[in-house]
């Protein structure tokens, strides 16, 4: 039985099956993309962005999708930096459109960018 001090042992085989397994999820294509783009293989959920092109208002029934945002990435010594541009879904009644270089919060959902979270003052 396994124990906290002598962990688990695998196989070679194994390690190889799990190696395997591991590239090919990284290697897969993202679905409704553009091109071929490797997956992600941790999801944060949401993310910081700014807002590129102005985010106007929208409701659940006719969600505007005319906004983009750069989403904001961390780099291996931490520090923020420009990511990709994308198209972000915003189905929030606001009373004005979210203008450019406003800082937003977008999350990846059912294959789209949508608004999560922005001050419009």
């Amino acid at each position: 039985m396994p124990t906290k001090e002598r962990g688990v042992l695998i196989g070679e085989r194994t390690a190889v099956r799990m190696a395997r397994a591991t590239q090919a999820v990284e290697a897969s294509a993202i679905r409704n993309q553009r091109g071929r783009v490797p997956a992600a293989v941790y999801n944060p959920g949401v993310q910081r962005a700014r807002v590129t092109t102005a985010i106007p208002t929208g409701t659940e029934a006719s969600p505007s999708s005319t906004g983009k945002v750069r989403l904001k990435v961390r780099d291996a010594a931490g520090a923020w930096g420009d990511g990709e541009e994308v198209q972000v879904y915003n189905d929030f009644t606001m009373p004005a459109s979210l203008p450019v270089g406003r800082m937003v919060r977008v999350a990846w959902i059912a294959g789209q960018w949508w608004l999560v979270s922005g001050s419009c003052s």
